[in-house]
């Protein structure tokens, strides 16, 4: 019961949060309609260097590795489009790991009356999720798929400088396949990303990432624990 309240207050709140802004936000505040903020339309490719996924129940852990790319784009009114996809090389394991999403979302810009192009920008995205396990128990993928909400801040704290706290709920649905079952986990993600911008029109930037899972995969409750990406993203 308390897993579910918290999972409804999440799910209500990240899809109330840009709504509220613009309605709460003091009349000194500049709202995206009156300044750029933080682009919307970008690609963004990213190396993942180290990770664990974590067996809570005694398995062992395993370190992994991999890559991914983000791309998303925004329509009038503020509506984003965003998806993704990385993929991940378990150490001493033939097990691979595919991870994807797309979603729809909003978002609103604060300009709290900082330096000019500063500012906070608030979004939420509902997306939908699809896992999959390849070369699991007997050779056999396993594959979940399920839904998102996600809620995030961009917080311009320079012209060029980025800090982007955020967190997901996510329920991926049955993961499973042949003989290869995961269960049906659901749970929170949370991450922090920075972004640094190379020049002030905000066209490329350099990005790094640290993320985590309490989700509980499978029998041995696993997680995805302390990973961390570096990469880069094309703003148009």
């Amino acid at each position: 019961m308390e897993t579910t309240m918290k999972k409804a207050a999440f799910i209500i709140g990240a899809s109330m949060i840009p709504a509220a802004a613009s309605f709460a936000a003091p009349s000194f505040f500049t709202s995206s309609e009156d300044t750029d903020g933080p682009g919307y339309t970008y690609v963004q490719g990213q190396y993942i260097p180290q990770g664990k996924l974590e067996n809570a129940q005694g398995g062992d852990d395993k370190d992994y590795d991999g890559y991914g790319f983000d791309v998303s784009y925004e329509f009038p009114a503020n509506l984003i489009l965003q998806g993704g996809y990385d993929r991940l090389e378990l150490s001493n394991s033939s097990i691979d790991v595919n991870r994807a999403n797309v979603g729809l979302g909003t978002h609103y810009f604060i300009d709290y009356g900082g330096a000019e192009d500063t500012g906070v920008d608030i979004y939420g995205l509902g997306s939908y999720e699809r896992l999959e396990f390849r070369n699991a128990v007997g050779g056999d993928d396993a594959t979940g798929t399920g839904y998102s909400i996600t809620a995030g801040l961009r917080w311009m704290v320079d012209p060029q400088v980025e800090i982007n706290p955020h967190a997901k709920w996510v329920d991926y649905g049955s993961i499973s396949g042949g003989q290869a079952s995961y269960g049906s986990p659901d749970g929170f993600e949370y991450g922090l990303q920075l972004v640094g911008y190379l020049s002030e029109d905000q066209h490329l930037a350099l990005t790094a990432g640290y993320d985590r899972t309490d989700v509980d995969y499978g029998p041995q409750d696993a997680n995805f624990r302390n990973e961390v990406s570096v990469g880069a993203r094309l703003n148009f």
